[in-house]
């Protein structure tokens, strides 16, 4: 009898190990031929390998002229009327009210005489205190009450610069020395009409004062001024 165990058992390892050598070759195969794990395409980079990359087609930019702008003229502001700035006031030095008087009338005066009527005349019309003082204390003049003249010519006797003004102002008649102004105090023209209306209307007495010195004095009894014949000055007076 035939000993078929070997046999089989060759058989049996033949039909096992013929499969496993030919999935063995199956493998090799495939190792040498293609990749063992190939990454799948994304659908992105499968459209990109199937579809041709376009060409960009340049484009070409117009250009398109920017308007310039059209400046809008600026409107010229109208100008605005300010109110005007008020000029202050400069302060007045008070006016001497002698200069209010007439020029000075040296008819028949010699020429010294004349010289210094025109001297008083100036000095009484500034109301300038200082000249008359020095010129009434140079002549030994008589004043008003037998005052001095510092007593005569201050800041408060506007009266006196005013009348000594006025006085030199009028027509002067002769005197035994020089001159008198007014006429209407002298001998000569003491009722004269014309003469007293001289002196009212010049503003030495008012029309009721001339009236009670003809009437009670006899004649002229107020301000009256004298310069004799070599240029001084003897008197500048009122009152009786």
């Amino acid at each position: 009898m035939t000993n078929r165990g070997p046999v089989l058992s060759a058989r049996r390892v033949t039909r096992t190990v013929a499969p496993l050598l030919l999935a063995a070759l199956a493998l090799g195969a495939c190792s040498d031929d293609e990749p063992t794990a190939a990454p799948s395409p994304s659908t992105s980079e499968s459209v990109a390998s199937d579809s041709p990359i376009p060409t960009p087609t340049p484009t070409t930019e117009t250009a398109t002229a920017t308007p310039t702008p059209t400046a809008t003229p600026t409107p010229t502001p109208t100008p605005t009327t300010k109110a005007p700035t008020p000029t202050p006031t400069p302060t007045r030095t008070p006016t001497c009210a002698a200069a209010r008087a007439g020029a000075v009338n040296t008819t028949g005066m010699s020429g010294a005489a004349a010289t210094k009527a025109k001297k008083l005349h100036a000095a009484a019309r500034k109301c300038d205190a200082k000249t008359l003082i020095a010129l009434a204390r140079a002549d030994g003049t008589g004043l008003v009450g037998d005052k001095a003249a510092t007593s005569v010519f201050t800041s408060t006797s506007a009266q006196n610069y005013s009348a000594l003004a006025i006085l030199l102002s009028l027509p002067p008649t002769e005197s035994f020395d020089g001159t008198i102004q007014p006429k209407v105090f002298s001998e000569q023209f003491a009722q004269s009409d014309t003469e007293w209306e001289r002196v009212i209307d010049a503003g030495l007495v008012t029309r009721t004062q001339a009236a009670r010195m003809r009437a009670d004095d006899g004649g002229y009894t107020g301000y009256r001024v004298g310069i004799a014949e070599d240029g001084t000055w003897t008197f500048f007076t009122t009152g009786r």
